[in-house]
């Protein structure tokens, strides 16, 4: 498995914004793997909801995220989620860690962050 900094620059290449890493909580799944298909399902789900709700961009993100889970020819992913002072990710790595398949993320208030904090 690699580090929090290497998993970190993997996903900085992909979302070049990010600053340091040192700005950010890295949680690796403690889950050997998450399987596509039930992923694709889960989010197919909260892409039907989001849109019920009019929530259309995010409808959209989950969208992509979903064709890009579609698209991986593993059946095994690896997660792992970013949180900074104004900012949470999550993002799905291949089996062997060296690509991201797919991600969601938004920003967030300082309250929403005191209390993402506080869970661990």
């Amino acid at each position: 498995m690699l580090t929090s900094e290497d998993i970190f620059k993997l996903i900085k290449k992909e979302r070049n914004f990010l600053g340091n890493i040192d700005q950010y909580k890295i949680k690796i799944s403690n889950s050997d793997n998450f399987d596509r298909d039930n992923l694709i399902g889960v989010y197919k789900i909260r892409q039907y909801s989001a849109t019920r709700n009019g929530n259309d961009n995010l409808s959209q993100e989950i969208g992509n995220l979903i064709l890009n889970l579609e698209n991986y020819s593993n059946s095994k992913l690896r997660f792992v989620s970013v949180l900074g002072k104004k900012y949470y990710g999550i993002f799905f790595l291949s089996e062997n860690w060296n690509e991201i398949i797919g991600y969601l993320e938004r920003e967030i208030d300082e309250s929403e962050f005191t209390s993402m904090n506080s869970i661990d």
